[in-house]
């Protein structure tokens, strides 16, 4: 971690060291934490680097980012735990054999992964928000590349962090090989270009608009939640969603690789009445809506929460 001081006495130097002690300056570094104390002066300014994220504060009158405490003449400054600071080496991490089962225990979090092939070689770097979709998804689209992975969580809301997590693993690869990951390389798609698979059709409740219903609307449905492992009630389709909140419940039944039925609830042709019929159904007011043998689960929001608590793969085995 370097460091650099300037304070308004003239005598005091510039200071770039993990330790360094004067009779006007004592600076201690740690991995996130900064302590100094200068007797009889006035320091202005303190800005750091520390595993490639910028840190800087302005201590004293002016402005300052972090957390300061004074006491008995002591400052101490402490930045919140970046991702950036926590994120371990590439190299320090160990490397987990890729199979079916082992990708169900990777972390359902924020992180960044490294994918190698059988021979050892490093092949592709990336970042997700369900690390343990992602490289079941690798996996799946791309087995004779994917024998072996590294994984470390980013515990970090914003994308920035992953981004910056990103970065240092691909700095770190480029500084010990001399090369880019080969999966990393610009203009390369192999890893970022999910394989088309023929999806299957949307559940329609009738035939059309001119069949009369021999069967009660609430019957259908509960002949389809209770004959389907998983269905989804969404608004559009399963590769068209026309809303932000049935896209992201099919996002997250996708990542995780479970077998599901869709039925669209806008499809007035073959579903009439459906949109209110389920909410009604369901005693739920909002759509999209998530059934697991014949259980009410949720919507997008409650689906999502199970999904980065791993509580997700518990709710499928069940079924």
């Amino acid at each position: 971690m370097a460091i650099s001081i300037v304070a308004s006495a003239p005598s005091l130097p510039t200071v770039s060291a993990s330790s360094f002690t004067s009779s006007r300056l004592k600076l201690v570094v740690s991995s996130s934490c900064v302590s100094f104390s200068v007797p009889g002066s006035n320091l202005r300014a303190l800005n750091g680097s520390n595993v490639g994220s910028r840190l800087s504060w302005q201590v004293g009158a002016g402005r300052r980012s972090g957390w300061t405490k004074r006491s008995s003449g002591l400052r101490k400054v402490c930045c919140a735990a970046s991702s950036s600071s926590s994120v371990q080496k590439l190299g320090d991490v160990d490397s987990v054999e890729l199979t079916n089962e082992s990708c169900k225990g990777f972390p359902a979090s924020p992180g960044v992964y490294a994918i190698f092939d059988k021979e050892g070689e490093l092949q592709y770097i990336g970042i997700s928000r369900r690390v343990s979709a992602s490289i079941q998804s690798h996996l799946q689209d791309l087995p004779e590349l994917c024998a072996s992975a590294k994984v470390c969580v980013v515990d970090a809301q914003d994308k920035s962090a992953l981004t910056e997590a990103w970065r240092l693993w691909i700095q770190e690869y480029v500084d010990t090989s001399g090369k880019v990951p080969p999966g990393n390389v610009q203009g390369n798609t192999t890893w970022t270009a999910r394989k088309q698979r023929a999806a299957k059709p949307e559940i329609r409740l009738t035939p059309g608009p001119h069949v009369s219903l021999t069967i009660p609307l609430p019957e259908l449905i509960d002949k389809v939640v209770k004959s389907c492992e998983v269905v989804a009630f969404v608004k559009g389709t399963r590769t068209a969603p026309q809303c932000g909140f049935s896209h992201r419940v099919l996002t997250i039944l996708n990542e995780v690789g479970v077998d599901y039925e869709v039925v669209n609830v806008l499809d007035e042709h073959h579903n009439p009445g459906l949109r209110e019929a389920i909410k009604q159904y369901s005693q739920w007011p909002t759509i999209p809506q998530i059934f697991v043998k014949g259980e009410f689960i949720g919507g997008a929001d409650i689906l999502d929460q199970l999904a980065q608590s791993g509580e997700l793969k518990t709710v499928f085995q069940k079924s």
